[in-house]
């Protein structure tokens, strides 16, 4: 898909599972913004990869195709037996990413999680190509309680040129699994203030912005919404929340147990345009984000790097590296994990008092444009993969 020929320039390898997903922006805008016209991608699933105009090496790491019962045990079994005990990379797949890295003359490669990584961490040393690796939640949470993981990434740390995690709280994770500090660095993955520009917020207008899954926990952010609005306070105010995943029939029954059913829009996905214009309409950003029961954590949420930048303050938990980004009390409200409670009063305080919250976004934007200028964040990451500046 799409043939470029090696002319002697850097030229990026991008790693992701998929380049095709909403919820995961920062791999697209990756795509796009960090080395234009000069990248290459890699992914298992290759559906809207096509868009990018860019080669496509896709199906990597495939499950085993069978030709009939006894075929399909055969393979079967082997496939168990190299995925517990062999390399990531089967035989077939390593030449195939060989052949095409080569092909494309790539001189780095960038793998988007640490599973990522591990796919093509054998590959790239044998061509000699440095690689890093980008973990962004969790490839450094839940996949760390997996033994196989562990062996894997232990395999993959002293090959990688560098190790880069979103946030500190996760950087920590990975040295203390044996990650070498050296190698470690964090890069948020940003936003583009001019795509995040501060709008004109309409008094009592709430907004959630995320995948409805266990740790972003929309559903304890509705209650919260509705333990803020006790007593018939703020008859202005609506909840709008964005996105959709396992806990849509959560969020629906927390609405209807809450009865607000006429303060709470589920809006389901939106493109990223529509989520601008519903944060620029709102007035307070909220973030319920938890631990799941599998170890899953966020890293950096880039829905809150968003808010901020809009000028929006932010409602949220102590968790991962939200207070790396949120300074308390300053430009947000920060409450412990499923403190339903606590944080309805948090989003109490800010409505009763429109010019705290104007404040707190205001001062939320300077932090965003000062650490969380995608720009900025962009050519600190091209620097540390060797690529040039634009």
């Amino acid at each position: 898909m799409g043939e470029t020929k090696p002319d002697g320039a850097a030229r990026l390898a991008l790693v992701a599972p998929s380049f095709n997903l909403l919820s995961e922006t920062f791999i697209a805008d990756h795509a796009r913004r960090l080395a234009p016209g000069r990248s290459v991608l890699v992914c298992q699933d290759s559906q809207g990869s096509e868009a990018y105009g860019y080669p496509v090496l896709s199906h990597l790491a495939p499950e085993p195709v069978a030709y009939g019962p006894r075929d399909a045990r055969l393979k079967d079994a082997a496939f168990r037996l190299r995925r517990r005990w062999g390399p990531a990379l089967g035989y077939d797949d390593r030449q195939r990413l060989a052949g095409f890295l080569k092909a494309q003359g790539v001189t780095s490669v960038l793998a988007e999680y640490g599973f990522s990584g591990v796919l093509v961490a054998d590959v790239c040393r044998d061509l000699g190509i440095p690689f890093s690796v980008l973990f962004h939640g969790v490839d450094a949470s839940a996949h760390l309680r997996l033994p196989l993981t562990l062996r894997r990434y232990r395999h993959m740390f002293p090959l990688a040129t560098h190790l880069v995690a979103v946030s500190r709280y996760l950087a920590d994770r990975l040295v203390a699994v044996g990650a070498p500090p050296g190698k470690m660095k964090v890069v948020p993955c940003g936003v583009d203030p001019a795509r995040f520009p501060p709008g004109a917020p309409e008094p009592g207008r709430v907004v959630v912005i995320g995948r409805l899954t266990e740790k972003k926990a929309p559903h304890l952010a509705i209650r919260a919404f509705a333990a803020a609005l006790a007593g018939g306070r703020y008859p202005e105010a609506h909840l709008d929340v964005v996105g959709d995943g396992p806990l849509r029939a959560a969020c629906a029954a927390a609405v209807a147990e809450t009865g607000t059913g006429g303060r709470v829009t589920l809006h389901g996905p939106l493109p990223h345009a529509e989520v601008g214009v519903l944060m620029r309409r709102a007035q307070v950003f909220v973030q319920h984000s938890v631990t799941a029961a599998n170890g899953d954590t966020e890293g950096a949420p880039v829905a809150v790097a968003e808010a901020m930048m809009t000028g929006l303050p932010v409602v949220a938990t102590r968790h991962s590296g939200i207070p790396e980004q949120v300074a308390e009390g300053e430009t947000g409200l920060l409450v412990a994990e499923r403190d339903v409670g606590g944080m309805g009063a948090a989003i109490a305080g800010l409505l009763a008092d429109p010019g705290r919250a104007a404040a707190m976004g205001a001062a939320g934007r300077l932090r965003a444009l000062e650490r969380l200028d995608q720009v900025k964040l962009y050519a600190e990451l091209r620097a540390i993969l060797g690529l040039p500046q634009p």
